[in-house]
C-alpha cells in the first residue's frame, strides 16, 4: 500500500513540475498533500475488525427507548377491553 502511495505522489510531483498554469500546479500540490496525509494517517497499522460489539443483543431499556415492545408484556388499557398495543386496536 505504501509503495502505491509513493508512486502516486511521485507521479503527481512530475505533473506539478510540468504544470502549465498556477491552477494546475496547485491542483497537483493538493493531490500530493492529500496523498501524504493519507500515508501518514494509515502508517503501518492495518485496520482491525471490531469484534466486541454484539448487534443482536439489545437490553430492555434500549428497546423501550426505541419505542419497541418487550416480549411477554401486554398492553394495559384503562377500560380493560382493548386487545392490543396499537392505537387502532379496539
Amino acid at each position: 500500500m505504501n509503495q502505491q502511495l509513493i508512486k502516486q505522489i511521485e507521479h503527481e510531483l512530475a505533473l506539478a513540475k510540468t504544470a502549465g498554469s498556477q491552477a494546475a500546479f496547485e491542483k497537483h500540490m493538493y493531490a500530493i498533500q492529500t496523498l501524504a496525509a493519507l500515508c501518514s494517517s494509515t502508517g503501518s497499522h492495518e485496520p482491525t475488525a471490531i469484534s466486541s460489539i454484539k448487534t443482536d443483543e439489545i437490553s430492555a431499556a434500549e428497546l423501550k427507548m426505541m419505542g419497541g415492545t418487550i416480549k411477554g408484556t401486554t398492553a394495559v388499557t384503562d377500560d380493560g377491553h382493548g386487545n392490543g398495543a396499537s392505537l387502532f386496536d379496539f
